[in-house]
């Protein structure tokens, strides 16, 4: 018995951006909550990573999280960085370099990680929604991860696996360095 190719259409780029400027503003509540709620648990943990990691050990973090969906995404040590005080360029320029080196990093692993048995399924699962992205979207796919909290390495993989132009992928991921600019002081605003 022949299967049937489902045929999965790419959401719109106003629902990608409307999806984005939500869970944007759900972080951002988010992060005003744990402010009010605990605060000082929160400053002493935040404290605590920005000490023992450093601005190298957050730049390795980040660019895991990045690169291989690590557990703990970016986000995590922007907030660190604001409820720590901590200095904003460095920690800026950590995050957002090694996101932007992680992003190309993605894209060459990615075609290898399809071959991993438990990451090759996953992707299996999500692989046609990603050709519909990339084939309406292109660039815009990128560069709208690139700016929201949609899992980027995801998508940076997927670019790789469906060969997507080197170039046009390495301007979209440049979109990571205003996108951790602006959230940084989202998330500054909601800690005060």
């Amino acid at each position: 018995m022949e299967e049937e190719s489902e045929v999965v259409e790419a959401p719109t780029m106003r629902s990608l951006i409307v999806r984005g400027v939500v869970t944007t503003a759900l972080i951002v509540a988010a992060v005003a909550i744990v402010a009010i709620v605990a605060r000082g648990p929160a400053e002493q943990l935040a404290d605590w990573i920005v000490e023992h990691l450093g601005v190298w050990g957050i730049f390795v973090a980040v660019l895991l999280a990045d690169a291989l969906t690590f557990p703990v995404p970016p986000d995590t040590y922007l907030l660190a960085a604001v409820a720590s005080h901590a200095d904003e360029i460095q920690i800026l320029a950590a995050i957002a370099v090694s996101s932007v080196i992680a992003g190309n990093l993605a894209y060459v692993l990615g075609p290898l990680l399809q071959h991993v048995p438990l990451l090759g399924k996953r992707i299996e699962k999500f692989r046609p929604k990603g050709e519909a992205l990339f084939k309406k979207w292109g660039l815009w796919t990128v560069v709208v991860s690139a700016l929201t909290p949609v899992p980027f390495s995801i998508i940076c993989w997927f670019a790789g696996i469906y060969k997507m132009p080197y170039r046009p992928f390495l301007i979209g991921t440049l979109a990571r360095i205003p996108r951790f600019v602006v959230y940084y002081y989202l998330f500054e605003w909601g800690w005060a």
